[in-house]
Protein backbone atom coordinates (compact mmCIF):
# COMPACT_ATOMS: atom_id res chain seq x y z
CA UNK A 1 0.00 0.00 0.00
CA UNK A 2 1.33 3.47 -0.89
CA UNK A 3 2.17 5.80 1.99
CA UNK A 4 -0.91 7.77 3.04
CA UNK A 5 -0.77 11.56 2.75
CA UNK A 6 -2.54 14.49 4.42
CA UNK A 7 -4.56 14.81 1.21
CA UNK A 8 -5.78 11.20 1.61
CA UNK A 9 -6.74 11.82 5.25
CA UNK A 10 -8.63 14.98 4.31
CA UNK A 11 -10.54 13.14 1.56
CA UNK A 12 -11.56 10.23 3.81
CA UNK A 13 -12.51 12.51 6.72
CA UNK A 14 -14.44 14.84 4.39
CA UNK A 15 -12.55 17.97 5.45
CA UNK A 16 -10.02 20.34 3.94
CA UNK A 17 -6.28 19.71 3.88
CA UNK A 18 -5.71 22.82 6.01
CA UNK A 19 -8.10 21.46 8.67
CA UNK A 20 -6.13 18.20 8.82
CA UNK A 21 -2.89 20.17 9.08
CA UNK A 22 -4.28 22.25 11.96
CA UNK A 23 -5.36 19.16 13.90
CA UNK A 24 -2.08 17.29 13.31
CA UNK A 25 -0.16 20.33 14.52
CA UNK A 26 -2.35 20.64 17.64
CA UNK A 27 -4.05 23.85 16.54
CA UNK A 28 -7.29 22.38 17.81
CA UNK A 29 -9.00 25.73 18.36
CA UNK A 30 -9.52 25.86 14.58
CA UNK A 31 -11.65 22.70 14.37
CA UNK A 32 -14.71 21.31 16.17
CA UNK A 33 -14.46 18.38 18.57
CA UNK A 34 -16.34 16.15 16.12
CA UNK A 35 -13.96 17.06 13.26
CA UNK A 36 -10.90 16.43 15.46
CA UNK A 37 -12.20 12.98 16.44
CA UNK A 38 -12.99 12.14 12.81
CA UNK A 39 -9.48 13.11 11.65
CA UNK A 40 -7.80 11.26 14.54
CA UNK A 41 -9.77 8.12 13.72
CA UNK A 42 -8.43 8.16 10.14
CA UNK A 43 -4.89 8.87 11.39
CA UNK A 44 -5.12 5.93 13.79
CA UNK A 45 -6.61 3.66 11.11
CA UNK A 46 -3.63 4.14 8.80
CA UNK A 47 -1.04 4.61 11.58
CA UNK A 48 -0.07 7.94 10.02
CA UNK A 49 2.84 9.94 11.43
CA UNK A 50 3.94 13.47 10.55
CA UNK A 51 7.10 13.96 8.51
CA UNK A 52 8.95 16.29 10.90
CA UNK A 53 11.36 17.56 8.27
CA UNK A 54 8.52 18.52 5.97
CA UNK A 55 6.55 20.11 8.80
CA UNK A 56 9.60 22.06 9.91
CA UNK A 57 9.88 23.67 6.47
CA UNK A 58 6.26 24.79 6.58
CA UNK A 59 5.72 25.66 10.28
CA UNK A 60 9.31 26.52 11.17
CA UNK A 61 9.03 24.07 14.07
CA UNK A 62 11.57 21.25 14.39
CA UNK A 63 9.66 19.12 16.88
CA UNK A 64 12.82 19.08 19.04
CA UNK A 65 13.55 20.36 22.55
CA UNK A 66 17.12 20.96 23.69
CA UNK A 67 17.83 19.96 27.29
CA UNK A 68 20.90 21.71 28.69
CA UNK A 69 22.37 20.68 32.03
CA UNK A 70 24.86 23.05 33.64
CA UNK A 71 27.77 21.56 35.58
CA UNK A 72 31.20 22.81 36.59
CA UNK A 73 32.56 19.26 36.50
CA UNK A 74 34.32 17.67 33.53
CA UNK A 75 31.57 15.10 33.00
CA UNK A 76 27.85 14.87 33.69
CA UNK A 77 26.79 12.29 36.26
CA UNK A 78 23.55 11.01 34.73
CA UNK A 79 23.22 8.52 37.60
CA UNK A 80 22.54 11.43 39.96
CA UNK A 81 18.87 10.84 40.94
CA UNK A 82 18.12 14.59 40.83
CA UNK A 83 19.07 14.77 37.16
CA UNK A 84 17.73 11.38 36.12
CA UNK A 85 14.32 12.09 37.70
CA UNK A 86 13.96 15.44 35.90
CA UNK A 87 15.03 13.83 32.61
CA UNK A 88 12.49 11.04 33.16
CA UNK A 89 9.74 13.66 33.49
CA UNK A 90 10.97 15.54 30.40
CA UNK A 91 11.12 12.37 28.31
CA UNK A 92 7.67 11.22 29.46
CA UNK A 93 5.99 14.53 28.64
CA UNK A 94 7.89 14.87 25.34
CA UNK A 95 6.43 11.57 24.12
CA UNK A 96 2.92 12.69 24.99
CA UNK A 97 3.40 15.92 23.04
CA UNK A 98 5.22 14.14 20.18
CA UNK A 99 8.48 16.03 20.74
CA UNK A 100 12.04 14.74 20.55
CA UNK A 101 14.75 15.75 23.02
CA UNK A 102 18.50 16.18 22.80
CA UNK A 103 20.35 16.25 26.13
CA UNK A 104 23.67 18.06 26.48
CA UNK A 105 25.77 18.82 29.55
CA UNK A 106 27.74 22.04 29.37
CA UNK A 107 30.15 24.03 31.50
CA UNK A 108 31.16 26.56 28.84
CA UNK A 109 28.74 29.00 27.22
CA UNK A 110 30.46 28.45 23.86
CA UNK A 111 29.08 24.89 23.85
CA UNK A 112 25.57 26.31 23.73
CA UNK A 113 26.47 28.72 20.93
CA UNK A 114 27.79 25.78 18.91
CA UNK A 115 24.64 23.71 19.53
CA UNK A 116 22.39 26.55 18.43
CA UNK A 117 24.37 26.93 15.21
CA UNK A 118 24.19 23.20 14.36
CA UNK A 119 20.65 22.36 15.50
CA UNK A 120 17.33 24.11 15.51
CA UNK A 121 15.15 23.59 18.55
CA UNK A 122 11.62 24.78 19.22
CA UNK A 123 12.70 25.57 22.77
CA UNK A 124 15.14 24.68 25.54
CA UNK A 125 14.93 23.34 29.08
CA UNK A 126 17.94 24.46 31.12
CA UNK A 127 18.64 22.62 34.38
CA UNK A 128 20.67 23.96 37.29
CA UNK A 129 22.06 27.16 35.78
CA UNK A 130 23.27 29.79 38.25
CA UNK A 131 22.54 33.50 37.79
CA UNK A 132 25.67 34.30 35.75
CA UNK A 133 25.04 31.42 33.34
CA UNK A 134 21.35 32.31 33.10
CA UNK A 135 22.19 35.88 32.08
CA UNK A 136 24.58 34.72 29.36
CA UNK A 137 22.14 32.13 28.01
CA UNK A 138 19.32 34.68 27.96
CA UNK A 139 21.44 36.87 25.70
CA UNK A 140 22.38 34.17 23.19
CA UNK A 141 19.48 31.67 22.96
CA UNK A 142 17.00 32.69 20.28
CA UNK A 143 14.08 30.52 21.37
CA UNK A 144 11.76 30.06 24.36
CA UNK A 145 13.58 28.72 27.44
CA UNK A 146 12.37 27.05 30.63
CA UNK A 147 14.89 27.34 33.46
CA UNK A 148 14.60 24.60 36.08
CA UNK A 149 15.98 25.42 39.54
CA UNK A 150 17.48 28.76 38.51
CA UNK A 151 16.97 31.47 41.12
CA UNK A 152 17.61 35.08 40.20
CA UNK A 153 18.35 38.27 42.11
CA UNK A 154 16.10 41.27 41.67
CA UNK A 155 17.80 42.44 38.49
CA UNK A 156 15.62 42.24 35.40
CA UNK A 157 17.01 41.44 31.96
CA UNK A 158 15.30 42.56 28.78
CA UNK A 159 14.40 39.46 26.77
CA UNK A 160 13.34 38.99 23.17
CA UNK A 161 12.04 35.44 23.65
CA UNK A 162 9.81 33.90 26.34
CA UNK A 163 11.55 32.85 29.57
CA UNK A 164 9.92 30.59 32.16
CA UNK A 165 11.09 29.45 35.60
CA UNK A 166 10.23 26.30 37.52
CA UNK A 167 11.18 25.99 41.19
CA UNK A 168 10.47 24.15 44.38
CA UNK A 169 9.81 26.05 47.58
CA UNK A 170 13.42 25.31 48.61
CA UNK A 171 13.64 27.95 51.34
CA UNK A 172 10.47 26.73 53.05
CA UNK A 173 11.41 23.07 52.75
CA UNK A 174 14.89 23.66 54.17
CA UNK A 175 13.38 25.68 57.01
CA UNK A 176 10.94 22.82 57.73
CA UNK A 177 13.69 20.17 57.66
CA UNK A 178 15.91 22.17 60.04
CA UNK A 179 12.96 22.89 62.33
CA UNK A 180 12.19 19.16 62.42
CA UNK A 181 15.74 18.41 63.59
CA UNK A 182 15.48 21.15 66.24
CA UNK A 183 12.17 19.75 67.48
CA UNK A 184 13.95 16.43 68.00
CA UNK A 185 16.43 18.15 70.32
CA UNK A 186 19.26 18.90 67.88
CA UNK A 187 21.08 22.21 68.19
CA UNK A 188 24.43 21.38 66.60
CA UNK A 189 23.22 20.88 63.02
CA UNK A 190 25.72 20.72 60.15
CA UNK A 191 24.96 21.61 56.52
CA UNK A 192 26.54 19.55 53.71
CA UNK A 193 26.22 20.89 50.19
CA UNK A 194 27.98 21.97 47.00
CA UNK A 195 29.84 25.20 47.67
CA UNK A 196 28.56 26.58 44.35
CA UNK A 197 25.77 29.07 44.95
CA UNK A 198 26.00 29.24 48.75
CA UNK A 199 26.37 33.02 48.70
CA UNK A 200 24.55 33.84 45.45
CA UNK A 201 21.04 33.30 44.10
CA UNK A 202 20.38 29.59 43.57
CA UNK A 203 19.03 26.37 45.05
CA UNK A 204 21.91 26.01 47.52
CA UNK A 205 21.51 29.61 48.69
CA UNK A 206 17.75 29.16 49.19
CA UNK A 207 18.26 25.99 51.24
CA UNK A 208 21.13 27.46 53.23
CA UNK A 209 19.01 30.57 53.96
CA UNK A 210 16.09 28.42 55.17
CA UNK A 211 18.47 26.49 57.41
CA UNK A 212 19.91 29.71 58.91
CA UNK A 213 16.41 31.17 59.43
CA UNK A 214 15.29 28.12 61.42
CA UNK A 215 18.43 28.27 63.59
CA UNK A 216 17.97 31.99 64.26
CA UNK A 217 14.31 31.59 65.27
CA UNK A 218 15.38 28.99 67.85
CA UNK A 219 18.25 31.20 69.12
CA UNK A 220 20.85 28.75 67.83
CA UNK A 221 24.11 30.27 66.61
CA UNK A 222 25.49 29.17 63.26
CA UNK A 223 29.19 28.40 62.99
CA UNK A 224 31.18 28.16 59.76
CA UNK A 225 32.81 24.95 60.97
CA UNK A 226 29.40 23.28 60.56
CA UNK A 227 29.37 23.80 56.78
CA UNK A 228 30.97 21.01 54.74
CA UNK A 229 31.46 21.06 50.97
CA UNK A 230 30.14 18.03 49.05
CA UNK A 231 33.74 16.87 48.57
CA UNK A 232 34.37 16.92 52.32
CA UNK A 233 32.39 13.88 53.42
CA UNK A 234 35.52 12.39 54.99
CA UNK A 235 36.10 15.66 56.86
CA UNK A 236 32.48 15.68 58.05
CA UNK A 237 32.97 12.17 59.46
CA UNK A 238 36.28 13.10 61.06
CA UNK A 239 34.62 16.08 62.80
CA UNK A 240 31.41 14.26 63.75
CA UNK A 241 31.83 15.23 67.42
CA UNK A 242 30.98 18.82 66.41
CA UNK A 243 27.38 18.02 65.45
CA UNK A 244 24.48 15.71 66.29
CA UNK A 245 22.59 16.09 63.01
CA UNK A 246 23.12 17.02 59.37
CA UNK A 247 20.99 18.68 56.71
CA UNK A 248 22.33 17.31 53.41
CA UNK A 249 21.66 18.94 50.04
CA UNK A 250 20.76 15.64 48.35
CA UNK A 251 19.92 12.01 49.08
CA UNK A 252 23.09 11.11 47.18
CA UNK A 253 25.18 13.03 49.73
CA UNK A 254 23.14 11.63 52.60
CA UNK A 255 23.82 8.08 51.38
CA UNK A 256 27.55 8.80 51.30
CA UNK A 257 27.45 10.14 54.85
CA UNK A 258 25.40 7.23 56.23
CA UNK A 259 27.79 4.70 54.70
CA UNK A 260 30.82 6.61 55.99
CA UNK A 261 29.34 6.78 59.50
CA UNK A 262 28.81 3.01 59.43
CA UNK A 263 32.43 2.38 58.50
CA UNK A 264 33.53 4.31 61.58
CA UNK A 265 30.87 2.84 63.87
CA UNK A 266 28.99 6.13 64.23
CA UNK A 267 25.34 5.33 64.97
CA UNK A 268 24.04 8.32 66.94
CA UNK A 269 23.68 10.94 64.17
CA UNK A 270 20.50 12.19 62.53
CA UNK A 271 20.14 13.33 58.93
CA UNK A 272 17.56 14.86 56.59
CA UNK A 273 18.18 15.45 52.89
CA UNK A 274 16.47 16.52 49.66
CA UNK A 275 15.05 14.66 46.61
CA UNK A 276 13.25 11.53 47.92
CA UNK A 277 15.22 9.44 45.44
CA UNK A 278 14.10 5.88 44.77
CA UNK A 279 16.89 4.44 46.95
CA UNK A 280 16.21 6.63 50.02
CA UNK A 281 13.81 4.10 51.56
CA UNK A 282 16.34 1.29 51.08
CA UNK A 283 19.12 2.93 53.08
CA UNK A 284 19.75 1.86 56.66
CA UNK A 285 18.33 3.76 58.42
CA UNK A 286 15.58 4.63 55.95
CA UNK A 287 16.11 8.24 54.97
CA UNK A 288 13.93 11.13 56.08
CA UNK A 289 13.95 13.43 53.05
CA UNK A 290 12.21 16.25 51.22
CA UNK A 291 10.25 15.02 48.19
CA UNK A 292 10.81 17.68 45.52
CA UNK A 293 8.71 15.99 42.80
CA UNK A 294 11.58 16.22 40.31
CA UNK A 295 9.74 14.23 37.64
CA UNK A 296 6.86 16.72 37.84
CA UNK A 297 9.31 19.57 37.22
CA UNK A 298 10.51 17.80 34.06
CA UNK A 299 6.94 17.24 32.87
CA UNK A 300 6.03 20.85 33.60
CA UNK A 301 9.04 22.15 31.64
CA UNK A 302 7.83 20.44 28.45
CA UNK A 303 4.20 21.46 29.00
CA UNK A 304 5.23 25.09 29.37
CA UNK A 305 7.30 25.01 26.17
CA UNK A 306 4.57 23.28 24.19
CA UNK A 307 2.00 25.74 25.51
CA UNK A 308 4.21 28.61 24.33
CA UNK A 309 4.50 27.14 20.83
CA UNK A 310 0.72 26.98 20.61
CA UNK A 311 -0.03 30.46 21.98
CA UNK A 312 3.15 32.33 20.95
CA UNK A 313 2.96 34.44 24.11
CA UNK A 314 6.19 36.23 24.99
CA UNK A 315 5.80 36.36 28.74
CA UNK A 316 7.95 35.67 31.79
CA UNK A 317 6.31 33.33 34.26
CA UNK A 318 7.24 31.44 37.40
CA UNK A 319 5.89 28.04 38.37
CA UNK A 320 6.31 26.47 41.82
CA UNK A 321 6.21 22.73 42.43
CA UNK A 322 5.28 21.99 46.05
CA UNK A 323 7.70 19.87 48.09
CA UNK A 324 6.85 17.73 51.13
CA UNK A 325 8.68 16.15 54.06
CA UNK A 326 8.81 12.32 53.97
CA UNK A 327 9.44 11.12 57.52
CA UNK A 328 11.28 7.82 57.90
CA UNK A 329 13.90 6.59 60.38
CA UNK A 330 17.02 8.74 60.01
CA UNK A 331 16.02 11.37 62.58
CA UNK A 332 16.63 10.38 66.23
CA UNK A 333 15.47 12.31 69.27
CA UNK A 334 18.11 13.42 71.72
Amino acid sequence: MAKITIKDIAKEAGVSISTVSNVLNKRNNKASKTTIEKINDVVKKYDYSINLNARSMVTHESGMIGVLYYTEKSEVNFSDPFLSDILTGIEYSSKIHKKFILVHGFSDIHDVKSIQQKWRFDGYAVIGAVQAIHDKLTCIIEAPVVFVDTYLDNKSLKVDYPRYYIYNNDFEMSYLATQTLIEHGHHAIAFVSPLLGKQTAGVVHERFSGYIKALEESDISYSNHLFFNEDEVAVAVEKSNNYTAILANSDFLAGELINAWKEYGITDKSIISFDNSFFSKFLEPKLTTIDLAQKEKGKKAVEVLVGNLETQKQVKQKFYIQGSLIQRDSVKSL
